[in-house]
């Protein structure tokens, strides 16, 4: 399971149930923005939280959360939570949400079903999630709808119900979460729950993706590629998954690579397309595994390097993708010292150790 960082907004910590919306996995903790001053007993707070003083903060809102204050106990759960000026404790988190949530503050409420989903905790469960997901919900809280939404869509710590999923969906995309935007227009592309309209999945993935949501970007981005309910048009599908691969999406990765590859929408650039195929590939994209092996069997975009080669294709091999010309190019030039470090390299690198090398120019 993965740590979850939330993102305080100054309407949240003055304990007006605010968004506290997830963070892309490996993104940095954002840091509460405050737009004004604050008056009464969280005013000292606030202030140190907001120039960055979070043991000062942790401080003096720690006596006050004690006595029940929910912005105090909001703040507490956003510092242990992220880490700051303390060592993240999903547990201690968890406790002060679980305070401010116990008097029907919608944002703490959604915080708690994050960890409850996502949270190294010992009390975590997908049905005590699903709960607080619910209760959040129920006061129009957008994030809170998005993920109830897929539990409904998965059948994820209860009954599956689409319709259900769908109604929730376009309660939050009508006011203008990205996410629910998002998972809308997959439901109108697929034909679940909705009718299928390919025109109105663009218009929902147009509107997710220019709010910054990745997987929007890049659904959008195939469809601007194959001119599915838009016009064709390869420069607007590059980026699209530009904005996609930036955040870190393995698909979009590997599209823009070959974007780069073949000169479709963007200028031809061989190493632009291995630094990309790299990055999917080290998410375990085993065709962007494939195809980077290739380059560094050619030396194209890359410098030549058949040990290289070997283990991208043995990655993608192990990922169900067979390219036996390539491998029977290079079987000649694979000596046993290759094949023993890179068995090697894979051994160490499936234990948890360190990635391979991302492709280097040529």
């Amino acid at each position: 399971m993965r740590h979850i960082a939330f993102a305080l907004s100054l309407a949240t910590v003055a304990g007006l149930a605010a968004s506290l919306p997830v963070v892309a996995q490996n993104a940095p903790s954002p840091r509460a923005e405050q737009e004004k001053p604050a008056d009464g007993p969280m005013a000292p707070a606030l202030a140190a939280y907001r120039e960055g003083k979070y043991e000062a903060a942790r401080l003096a809102a720690t006596p006050l959360a004690e006595k029940g204050n929910v912005t105090a106990q909001l703040m507490l759960g956003s510092i242990y939570n992220n880490g700051e000026g303390v060592t993240a404790n999903p547990e201690e988190a968890a406790k002060w949400f679980g305070k401010a949530a116990a008097q029907g503050d919608a944002g703490a409420q959604y915080a708690l079903g994050m960890l409850m989903e996502y949270g190294q905790i010992e009390s975590a469960s997908p049905e005590a999630a699903r709960k607080h997901f619910a209760a959040a919900a129920d006061q129009g809280h957008l994030a809170a709808q998005a993920e109830l939404g897929m539990m409904y869509t998965t059948g994820h710590g209860g009954p599956k119900d689409i319709n259900k999923a769908a109604s929730l969906f376009e309660s939050a995309a009508r006011s203008g979460n990205a996410n629910a935007q998002y998972y809308l227009g997959t439901l109108y592309a697929a034909g679940r729950g909705k009718r299928e309209d390919l025109a109105e999945a663009a218009r929902l993935f147009t509107l997710a993706a220019d709010q910054g949501q990745p997987q929007a970007a890049y659904q959008l981005g195939l469809m601007f590629q194959d001119g599915i309910a838009v016009e064709k048009n390869a420069a607007k599908a590059a980026r699209r998954f530009a904005a996609a691969a930036e955040k870190g999406v393995p698909g979009a990765q590997t599209s823009l690579a070959f974007a780069y590859l073949n000169g479709e929408g963007v200028e031809r650039n061989d190493t632009l397309a291995a630094k990309w195929f790299a990055e999917a590939a080290m998410r375990g994209d085993p065709l962007a595994q494939d195809r980077l092996a290739r380059l560094y069997f050619l030396g194209q975009g890359v410098a030549r390097d058949i040990a290289a080669a070997f283990l991208w294709l043995s990655l993608a091999e192990r990922g169900g993708l067979e390219d036996d010309t390539l491998r029977n190019a290079m079987e000649p030039e694979i000596t046993p010292e290759i094949r023993a470090k890179v068995e090697a390299d894979i051994k160490k690198w499936e234990a948890g150790g360190e990635s391979p090398a991302p492709a280097a120019a040529n």
